[in-house]
């Protein structure tokens, strides 16, 4: 089976209004933050960090399955821990740190949403056990399957056909021996 190239859509111009106006927030709070202090630059520190994890939830939606949960959790908890008593500097670095995460994975978003890779894959088969491989799930699924070296495997549907998709064709024997079917 060979991989086909399938172009997607792209999440980048869609990402790009929202982190662009995430910035007056952060750069508004930071500078209230070391002249006047009180609450008024927490909440636009917080406001900032919330529209850029916006702007990133807009491309997971264009582009599901390229960026793990986990990532996207970092942002709330940040605007939360912003509210605590703790020094300026630590304020600004969390607030700055987590600005940053969310500009990474808008711009691999970004990077990764023009084209997919597709194969044609049969439910019943077992995915291949692949050295260095991090599998999630075993039988296909309509959801992230497994990550080689950064490259996340997902299940799609397209009408009828069964599908797995990655962002670069990956080379594996299809059977291998953990492969066999039960």
């Amino acid at each position: 089976m060979e991989w086909e190239k399938v172009e997607g859509p792209k999440a980048g111009p869609k990402m790009l209004f929202p982190l662009a106006w995430s910035l007056l927030p952060l750069v508004a709070g930071l500078i209230f933050l070391f002249t006047k202090g009180g609450v008024l630059p927490l909440g636009l520190l917080a406001t900032g960090l919330m529209l850029s994890l916006f702007a990133v939830f807009i491309g997971t939606q264009l582009v599901p399955g390229r960026i793990d949960m986990l990532h996207l959790l970092v942002s709330p908890f940040a605007s939360v821990i912003l509210f605590f008593p703790m020094p300026e500097i630590v304020i600004a670095l969390i607030g700055i740190g987590c600005w940053t995460l969310n500009y990474r994975l808008a711009s691999k978003l970004s990077t990764l949403s023009g084209t997919a890779y597709r194969m044609d894959w049969d439910p019943q088969v077992l995915l291949p056990q692949i050295e260095g491989a991090k599998i999630f799930h075993r039988r296909w699924a309509a959801r992230p399957l497994m990550r080689i070296d950064g490259i996340i495997i997902r299940g799609v549907r397209e009408g009828k056909r069964i599908l797995i998709e990655a962002d670069e064709p990956i080379q594996f024997d299809i059977h291998s021996p953990g492969s066999s079917e039960e």
